[in-house]
Order: C-alpha cells, then structure tokens, then sequence
C-alpha cells in the first residue's frame, strides 16, 4: 500500500512492504535482524526485538523473497534515528535508488491475488 500523510512532515511517498531486513553497525561489532514496515526513498522502519542506539551509524540490506528466488538490495548507508518499542527508523545516507522496484514487485504481487 503506498501511504502519503498530509499530516506528517516526511516528505516523500512512503511504501508499506513487508520484507525480511538485516542491519549491521558500520563497525561491524552488531547484526540484527527484522521485518520491513516501510520504506520510502529517504528511510524505513523495521520491526526487531533487538534494539540499536539512535545515532548509529549502519549498514542494511533488504531481502525480497518470492517463490522460486531472492533479491538482496545490500550496502544502503543510513543512520539509526529512532529505537523504541520493538520498532527502529533509519535514515538513509543516500537517496534509496530502488524504491521503484519495490512499487513494480507490489503491483505485481497485487495481481496475483
């Protein structure tokens, strides 16, 4: 589902998917992994029972399953600004360059149900 809320300051379309994530600190020293909640083109929010410190420098990759392969978006930069409530928000370093891919593969999975 692709949400736009005229009432929140976020500035770009944000993408409801639901996806396997796996986030490491840029220095390596932790790995966690968590579900995707959503994405939009300047960060997302994942669920995780394990939580990592705002300000955390990190590094995530987004796993996209279907039923007879995987897709692995890795190395996207981002920053930790949120951590709360089994839920952490990332702010990406850079744009999200594969955000229209994610709107494709929904639309596709749209059809098939």
């Amino acid at each position: 589902m692709i949400e736009l809320d005229q009432g929140n300051r976020r500035q770009s379309v944000r993408l409801d998917f639901v996806s396997d994530v796996i986030v490491r600190s840029a220095k390596g020293d932790k790995i966690i992994k968590g579900e995707l909640i959503n994405l939009s083109i300047g960060g997302m929010s994942l669920r995780t029972p394990v939580l990592l410190d705002n300000g955390l420098q990190c590094i995530v990759a987004i796993l996209i399953k279907d039923r007879y392969s995987q897709l692995v978006i890795k190395d996207v930069e981002g920053v930790v600004v949120r951590s709360s409530d089994g839920e952490i928000g990332i702010k990406f370093k850079h744009h999200f360059e594969w955000l229209a891919l994610f709107h494709v593969y929904y639309s596709k999975s749209s059809e098939t149900d």
